[in-house]
């Protein structure tokens, strides 16, 4: 019999609620017509900038009393990402005729063109939202040319700006939008998120430990095969070695694995950590299970120092990597730190 899994439930601003303040005072502007001409949603990738933007986006373009309905026209057209005054800009997507596509940033004529579309009448008559994604990939320009807008706003007109990384951005633009910056998501709201996916409850358990309390990131690694089989080998090759011997081979493997050297980095800072929170008391022993026996010894007994010579390691590896230094041998430095310190702790 084929497996079923569970269809998601549209989202809805109460989806929210969990960031507390937050959402308090942005639903209290909204209801009571007090919103900003510029909001900047910011936070971690996957944390639900995008789902923010799209609700806000149907709340302001809602044309039912109580707002949003979800199920009049323009709702519907948001969620589908056809309304017609729902603007969207996106690297590598230009709006624009005259902008290349495929390109990474965002040109001064992408955010030009659309300063001249939000200038004329709406189609449908009322507000427009304008939801730039990834503005920080705006370049120097196109950021000048938005802040003029910002400076002056048009009635009727509502920018969400979206950002993994707010200080790309220009002070100025900072300052003239309503900051919405969305925290790490808690443990019981990650768990409900990918169980509504159809996420079996250990593959849930696993996702939920490294997914930093994003939930856009729990639901995609939890479906990646090849990110579980990454992370295998990674606690394979750098937390079981066993002698000077294993380092040239093992070297030589990840060698040939350049392309996946941000996420091995990424993978070992993350174990790093795991083992720091276990210390720490923020985290139970349970989330150890999948380390060797020495490695646990380290998170119950280990001195601050070691967490964080391990994580400078780590942070050295990714200076090196830009460098003269081959690739090969920052893998065999690092290698070899986790050896040393996994010395300390065999019985």
């Amino acid at each position: 019999m084929a497996e079923t899994r569970n269809t998601p439930k549209a989202p809805v601003l109460s989806d929210f609620s969990g960031q507390g303040a937050l959402y308090d005072g942005l639903m209290r502007t909204l209801d009571d017509g007090t919103f900003v001409h510029a909001y900047l949603i910011s936070g971690m990738e996957g944390i639900g900038k995008r789902t923010l933007s799209r609700l806000m986006a149907q709340h302001l373009l809602c044309q039912a009393q109580h707002k949003p309905c979800g199920t009049c026209p323009s709702c519907i057209q948001v969620q589908e990402g056809n309304h017609p005054d729902a603007v969207i800009v996106t690297p590598g997507k230009p709006l624009s005729p005259d902008v290349k596509s495929g390109l990474q940033g965002i040109s001064v004529d992408e955010i030009r063109y659309v300063i001249s579309l939000v200038g004329q009448h709406t189609f449908i008559g009322g507000r427009r939202v304008v939801i730039i994604e990834r503005a920080e990939k705006m370049n120097q320009p196109a950021q000048n040319a938005l802040l003029k807008t910002l400076e002056e706003p048009m009635p009727g007109t509502v920018f969400l700006l979206l950002t993994d990384s707010p200080e790309l951005l220009l002070p100025t633009i900072v300052s003239r939008c309503r900051a919405l910056k969305l925290h790490p998501w808690p443990d019981e709201v990650v768990l409900k998120a990918l169980k509504n996916h159809g996420v079996e409850d250990d593959m849930a358990r696993k996702a939920l430990h490294v997914c930093g309390g994003s939930i856009g990131r729990a639901v995609a690694i939890a479906a990646d095969e090849r990110f579980w089989q990454r992370r295998q080998d990674v606690m394979q090759d750098f937390f079981t070695i066993g002698s000077r011997s294993d380092i040239l081979r093992i070297s030589s493997e990840w060698k040939d694995r350049k392309d996946e050297s941000d996420a091995l980095l990424d993978d070992l800072e993350d174990m790093v950590r795991t083992l720091l929170i276990v210390r720490l008391g923020r985290q139970e022993e349970s989330m150890l299970s999948g380390y060797p026996e020495p490695w646990q010894h380290l998170a119950r007994k280990g001195e601050l120092k070691a967490f964080i010579q391990l994580s400078e390691a780590v942070s050295e590896a990714r200076r090196l990597r830009g460098s003269q230094v081959t690739w090969q041998a920052v893998v065999e430095k690092l290698l070899l730190r986790f050896m040393e310190e996994k010395s300390k702790w065999s019985t």
